[in-house]
């Protein structure tokens, strides 16, 4: 492609002859020209526009032309097809699911989980969104059925939708099938979730309870940190990713992670440090307790995830 600089001594040179050529058509006259302007005039005013845009060109180019753009001598505007496209909008936060039933209630997903929710009744596509708190109980299904109702201070001062999910084999999360299970669990909150409610997608958390906790750090933060923006709470239960585990800097930055446990746990004490260290290895954003005194999950959950949530 010539520059602008090569190209404009021979738009001047051109129009030059054109100008004193016996053609009357070279160039067209403005609309709001004065009539009865002489042909001299008319010459001569072509001449200071020629060399008018030939300087322009040159300043043009010293500055910040591009080679995408030129400068039309006899046209009053700079065309410039690099500055013309429209940027690409920005995807929503919100998910503008619809038709979901409202308040308490519970379902089967179509990846075959039974789960308990409670749902606001103003959430609705368009208007009021709210964000998505997933809790996952411990072994021999505990707390599966008192979650959504445990959690009732965090919804409302968080604006939160709560859903608390059976395991696939009705027990506990990490009992076998993990691999699965986290599947299973991802397209819950993807195909049925997110179509079904007004979902704030910047607002995710998940939360395990003992057998639950360590399936989220097991297996589910592992394959499915990356699809998500908000956190997770391993309480009283967690152990290391399955296999190598790396971050992109996109996870790190939006799914951070917070561990809990007893001094008197006697379950987790070794498996939890280590899901830690692994977990700060890979970059994550990590907060931790292991000073709260008494046995397993001798802790209120709530107040826990109410200490943490506002800084994921």
């Amino acid at each position: 492609m010539r520059t602008l600089r090569s190209f404009a001594p021979f738009a001047v040179a051109a129009v030059l002859a054109a100008c004193t050529s016996s053609t009357p058509t070279v160039e067209q006259a403005p609309s709001n020209r004065k009539q009865g302007t002489s042909d001299d005039e008319k010459q001569e005013k072509a001449r200071e526009r020629v060399r008018e845009r030939a300087g322009e060109n040159d300043e043009k180019i010293g500055d910040d032309a591009t080679d995408s753009g030129y400068v039309d001598p006899l046209n009053d505007g700079i065309v410039d097809p690099g500055t013309t496209e429209v940027p690409p909008a920005t995807p929503s936060s919100f998910s503008e699911g619809t038709g979901g039933p409202k308040g308490a209630g519970q379902a089967t997903s179509g990846s075959g989980l039974q789960y308990k929710y409670d749902v606001p009744q103003d959430n609705q596509a368009g208007a009021k969104g709210h964000g998505l708190l997933v809790l996952l109980h411990g072994s021999g299904a505990s707390n599966y059925n008192n979650f959504v109702g445990m959690m009732s201070q965090v919804a409302s001062q968080y604006g939160l939708i709560r859903v608390s999910v059976l395991a696939p084999n009705g027990s506990g999360w990490n009992e076998g099938g993990e691999v699965q299970a986290a599947e299973k669990l991802h397209q819950l909150v993807q195909n049925d979730l997110f179509t079904k409610y007004n979902i704030d997608k910047s607002k995710i958390y998940f939360s395990g309870q003992s057998s639950g906790g360590g399936f989220l750090a097991s297996n589910f933060v592992a394959a499915h940190a990356k699809d998500y923006q908000g956190g997770a709470f391993m309480l009283c239960g967690a152990q290391a990713p399955q296999g190598s585990f790396t971050a992109d800097a996109a996870t790190i930055a939006n799914f951070k992670l917070h561990f809990e446990i007893t001094t008197n746990d006697g379950i987790w004490t070794t498996s939890l440090p280590q899901a830690v260290a692994k977990y700060q290895q890979a970059g994550m954003q990590i907060t931790q307790d292991n000073t709260k005194p008494g046995g397993h999950c001798n802790f209120d959950q709530q107040q826990v995830i109410l200490a943490h949530i506002g800084n994921m």
